[in-house]
């Protein structure tokens, strides 16, 4: 069979290793488990399907000689809450339903849920933990000094950093007690593995919030609010008692499912 040209954000890592994050590489492992097919980069003007990441505001470049083309979508999500997006393409699943309400004439229903939920289908989950709350920053605010506070702040934290090997990085998530992230896959990895987890942010911006509401939307949790590094290392004894005791992912086994059965077949 042939491979399939999927998508996905490269960043720095298309020349360097040591620079993939990866909750954007993850789209290439889960995509290849659930179709059986190899699975090669394609860029947007000539993939067939885009997956995991937000990265669904490429699909306006989907075109051929100029003319719009269709792309499979599948779980795919949006980074922005002022998009639109064309309903055109053949919508199998997406993050959440911010980004459902977002697209115009769709003439199916997808199933909302990030792939990335899928994760215990690329690693068997780890039979002991060994991690008390994993530290998991996004990649643009793994050098900072709040994260270097919130390692000083936390007992038993450790950094889990997201430009680790793939399935390094969800060995290491399945196998901590706790997470917290401010990195969306770092969150969605915990959920998949029913690990207990925080959002984490440094400071607060609605425009880069967008996409973690959206993807709690996706298990009806509309009120979720991200904790701040300042919270954590300038107020009273700050524990993880509290959020472990509100976890919750509401239906998690037949989003999983969902997405699976959703998965396309061309």
């Amino acid at each position: 069979m042939k491979p399939i040209n999927l998508s996905w954000c490269r960043g720095r890592g298309r020349s360097d290793q040591n620079q993939q994050n990866f909750g954007d590489y993850l789209s290439a492992q889960l995509v290849e488990i659930f179709s059986g097919r190899e699975v090669v980069y394609a860029p947007i003007d000539k993939a067939e399907m885009i997956a995991v990441g937000s990265v669904l505001g490429r699909e306006k470049k989907a075109k051929q000689w100029g003319f719009p083309r269709r792309l499979h979508i599948w779980g795919t999500g949006s980074g922005n809450s002022d998009d639109v997006f064309s309903g055109r393409h053949h919508y199998h699943a997406v993050r959440g339903l911010k980004c459902k309400g977002q697209i115009q004439g769709l003439k199916t229903q997808p199933v909302v849920g990030d792939p990335g939920l899928l994760s215990p289908w690329v690693i068997n989950k780890p039979s002991g933990k060994k991690i008390s709350v994993g530290l998991i920053p996004h990649f643009s605010h793994h050098n900072t000094p709040e994260i270097a506070a919130l390692l000083s702040a936390i007992p038993n934290s450790r950094i889990i950093n997201v430009f680790s090997p793939v399935k390094q990085v969800l060995e290491e998530i399945a196998s901590c007690d706790f997470v917290l992230s401010s990195s969306l896959h770092g969150l969605i990895v915990a959920d998949s593995f029913g690990v207990p987890n925080q959002w984490l942010t440094l400071q607060r911006d609605p425009a880069w919030e967008f996409k973690f509401k959206d993807y709690y939307s996706s298990f009806g949790l509309f009120d979720r609010e991200p904790v701040t590094a300042q919270e954590i290392y300038s107020g009273p004894a700050w524990s993880v008692e509290p959020y472990m005791a509100d976890y919750h992912r509401p239906g998690l086994e037949a989003m999983q499912h969902g997405l699976i059965s959703a998965f396309p077949s061309f």
